[in-house]
């Protein structure tokens, strides 16, 4: 089963980069742009704690995405030290149709399954990710440092 899990996390992971790949977003973009959206205004702190990221991984995946005009940095009124995140239009826009993109590739990653099946499916799947000990909805691979 482990072989099984791991050649086909392999596979969906690659095959979901190439899903992102018009809109030059890598997964772990995407991941962060899902959370300032959920949680605008949090400091990167807050946010890599959230995702259980490093504070160092954190910062270099904020820095490209303000580079690319994604996110911005605003002072934070209750703490002048820490630094709030919030999306700017242009990370709005590019977080929708990365969620369509997903949203499309789930779609037919699916297709061969009923709505009763894939919804099994991600039960059984989150049943393993809490036996070993995985935060829910945080991608393991963000977390290493």
């Amino acid at each position: 089963m482990g072989f099984t899990l791991s050649t086909t996390g392999y596979v969906v992971a690659k095959r979901f980069r190439q899903a992102l790949a018009p809109l030059a977003l890598e997964p772990r973009e995407f991941a962060l742009l899902r959370a300032v959206a959920a949680h605008e205004g949090a400091s990167q702190q807050a946010l890599g704690e959230r995702l259980q990221i490093p504070a160092s991984r954190v910062v270099g995946i904020v820095d490209a995405l303000e580079a690319r005009g994604l996110v911005e940095r605003r002072r934070n009124p209750a703490d002048r030290r820490a630094r709030a995140l919030h999306l700017t239009a242009e990370g709005s826009s590019v977080l929708a149709r990365a969620f369509g993109l997903a949203t499309e590739y789930e779609r037919d990653l699916c297709a061969g399954l009923s709505a009763e099946e894939r919804e099994q499916l991600l039960d059984l799947l989150q049943r393993v990710v809490q036996r070993l000990g995985l935060a829910p909805g945080v991608h393991a691979a963000l977390t290493e440092a």
